[in-house]
C-alpha cells in the first residue's frame, strides 16, 4: 500500500515544462523567401528538444506563439525579464528557452577551382534559460555552424538547426527536473 501511494504521488507530479521563445536578433534579419529566421530558430529548437525531452514537457511552438501574440510580444521583449516572466505565466511554463541569432549570413558561391559552387550559410546562436520563479537567466551556451545548399530558404533553416543541435544535450541536462530542483534549492538557500 505504501509503495502504491508513493507511486501515485510521483505520478501526480506534473513534468517540468519549458517553452522556446521566438529568437532575438540584435539587427533585423531579412525574411528569406518565406522563412523568418527568428521564428524558424525557435521552431527548430523546440522540435529538437521535444524529440529528446524525456520527462520534460516542451510547450508546442504554436502555443508559445499564441501566448506571445496575446501579450503583443515584440522581439526586444526577449531582453526584458519582466516580459519573459509575463510570458512564462501565460504559457504556464516554469522555464523559457530564449535565444539570440548573433550571426546569420548567406554568402554567394563557395569557391571551387572551376568557379562553380553553392551558396554558403553561417549562423551563430546564443541559447539561454530563463527561470520564471527566479526572474532571471540561469544558464547560457552558444552554438555555430556553416553549411552549403541550393535553396536559400532551406539553407537558412538547415544552418540554424545545425547551430542549435549541439546545444540540445546541454539544454536537456540543465532543464532536467533534478537540475531545476538544485537551482531552485540554491536560490532558496541564498
Amino acid at each position: 500500500m505504501l509503495v502504491l501511494c508513493a507511486g501515485s504521488a510521483a505520478a501526480a507530479t506534473p513534468p517540468a515544462s519549458v517553452a522556446v521563445v521566438e529568437f532575438y536578433s540584435p539587427t533585423p534579419l531579412p525574411v528569406v523567401d518565406t522563412v523568418i529566421p527568428e521564428q524558424t530558430a525557435a521552431d527548430e529548437l523546440a522540435a529538437l528538444l521535444a524529440d529528446r525531452a524525456g520527462s520534460l514537457a516542451v510547450v508546442p511552438p504554436a502555443t508559445a506563439a499564441q501566448a506571445e501574440a496575446s501579450l503583443r510580444w515584440r522581439s526586444e521583449d526577449a531582453l526584458s525579464f519582466t516580459r519573459l516572466a509575463d510570458l512564462a505565466r501565460v504559457i504556464g511554463a516554469s522555464r523559457l528557452v530564449v535565444g539570440w541569432i548573433s550571426t546569420l549570413s548567406l554568402e554567394g558561391m563557395t569557391n571551387l577551382p572551376d568557379g562553380n559552387g553553392m551558396p554558403l550559410a553561417q549562423a551563430s546562436v546564443i541559447v539561454q534559460i530563463f527561470d520564471a520563479g527566479q526572474g532571471r537567466v540561469v544558464a547560457e551556451t552558444r552554438g555555430s555552424a556553416s553549411t552549403v545548399g541550393v535553396v536559400p530558404a532551406i539553407l537558412v533553416r538547415d544552418v540554424l538547426r545545425d547551430a542549435l543541435a549541439p546545444t540540445v544535450p546541454w539544454l536537456i541536462s540543465q532543464l532536467s527536473p533534478t537540475s531545476m530542483l538544485s537551482v531552485a534549492n540554491d536560490h532558496v538557500m541564498r
